[in-house]
């Protein structure tokens, strides 16, 4: 056999994914739930740190933290890293500067692979939690064309706002609530917006419903789940 790299105190969990400390239930295709993954994670949980600290607001010790997660999961072996929450991309150019291993803090990064894909006036949609957020950071990810990007959020969709944006005690999720949800939102995207050719789900809560999305509206759909899998490809071996 031959010698085998060693300096690291665990191994095997090449892809790392810094969390966000909340509570709410995160089923099989959220970047929370271990069993997404065909590969093991390893998580760096920011305990304590308000998620509005990092999302909402740049709060210089939350920052802080999420540096240092991420340098963590550097130091544990993780070969690629990314971020429970998509708003995370306010952060990306920093948190790719602390470490030497390939960062994605949201699935945003995408768009300008996806802008490729679609012909000359056709669109990209954007589901996201909250539209006003993340509009005005998209262009972190490279490209903000408002003639061919178009964002719809959740954030007026009662049981996503009561299970996510403002989740409490005893943090329950209706499943089959919110998918009723996206599609009503999503539905009212491409009637307003009928050039849309293909989807991409930014908020790192909504994968679990991206399949339900490609079969009811027939068209791609990406998110987080489709990079991380992309990057474990090329990253790891």
């Amino acid at each position: 056999m031959a010698a085998i790299a060693g300096g690291y105190p665990v191994y095997g969990q090449d892809v790392g994914i810094i969390m966000l400390d909340c509570g709410f239930p995160r089923p099989p295709g959220d970047i929370g739930n271990a069993r997404t993954f065909h590969f093991p994670v390893r998580y760096e949980v920011l305990e304590g740190i308000p998620a509005a600290h990092l999302s909402k607001q740049e709060e210089h010790a939350a920052v802080a933290a999420l540096v240092s997660a991420a340098k963590r999961l550097e130091r544990c072996g993780a070969r690629i890293i990314l971020a429970s929450c998509g708003l995370f991309l306010r952060y990306q150019e920093r948190l790719a500067a602390a470490v030497t291993v390939p960062v994605a803090t949201s699935a945003v990064l995408l768009l300008p692979f996806l802008r490729a894909l679609v012909a000359p006036g056709r669109k990209v949609g954007v589901l996201t939690a909250d539209a006003d957020t993340l509009s005005p950071i998209l262009a972190k990810a490279g490209w903000n064309d408002s003639e061919q990007v178009v964002v719809a959020g959740m954030e007026d969709c009662p049981i996503f706002r009561r299970a996510i944006l403002d989740p409490s005690p005893p943090f329950e999720l209706d499943f089959l609530g919110i998918e009723r949800e996206v599609f009503q939102v999503i539905g009212d995207l491409l009637k307003k917006e009928p050039n849309i050719a293909v989807l991409l789900v930014e908020c790192t809560n909504l994968p679990p419903y991206s399949r339900a999305l490609r079969e009811r509206f027939r068209l791609p759909v990406f998110d987080v789940i489709d990079l991380a899998c992309l990057l474990q490809r090329a990253a790891c071996v």
